[in-house]
């Protein structure tokens, strides 16, 4: 029976054909769209850091609303994809950032993916904070240490450059903590 559900995961290779996919059919139909993706989606593709992620947590640009919603059905057809396989729920943590960082991702001739820088992503990933089966706690430790994240204080400074710090609760503060402890710190 777990077989089923992993067609529907999305790992970095299935996440490309499908943003080709959507490429070739905003192509067919003269549009152009930027996406920007985040949370699972930018951990797959660009950190390799997980399998899989079972949705792609984004913000599209402004587009034709029918046509895009038509295309995405086409895709989710397509890839054999879950009914939520498109998740904009991440736009309500977006509208408590002080700025957004963006780069370029991936150009093709119709749709550019863009992704938050990995500061952005780390900030929100510690605002996040969710327990398991989230992966928040397995990102942001592969986050800190691509950036090369030591100390609290380096901590705190990132997360409060697109975070206001008043959202900090004892959740987000006992994630850092061991946080902290598993890279090897002490960040009491």
């Amino acid at each position: 029976m777990a077989e089923s559900n992993d067609v529907k995961l999305m790992d970095k290779n299935k996440l490309l054909k499908i943003f080709e996919y959507l490429n070739e059919r905003l192509e067919e139909n003269q549009l152009q769209l930027d996406i920007t993706v985040y949370g699972g989606s930018v951990m797959a593709m660009v950190y390799d850091n997980r399998p899989a992620t079972k949705d792609i947590d984004c913000v599209f640009g402004d587009i034709n609303s029918k046509l895009l919603q038509n295309i995405l059905n086409t895709t989710k057809y397509a890839f054999n994809l879950a009914d939520n396989w498109i998740n904009e729920e991440i736009k309500e943590p977006l509208k408590d950032l002080i700025k957004e960082d963006k780069e370029t991702y991936a150009v093709y001739s119709n749709l550019a993916i863009l992704k938050p820088k990995a500061q952005q992503l780390l900030a929100m990933k510690i605002l996040a904070a969710r327990p398991e089966p989230a992966k928040d706690f397995i990102d942001a430790y592969i986050l800190c240490k691509d950036l090369n994240v030591t100390t609290k204080n380096e901590l705190i400074d990132i997360v409060s450059a697109y975070v206001p710090l008043r959202l900090l609760g004892e959740r987000q503060m006992t994630f850092i903590k061991y946080l902290g402890k598993d890279l090897g710190y002490d960040w009491e």
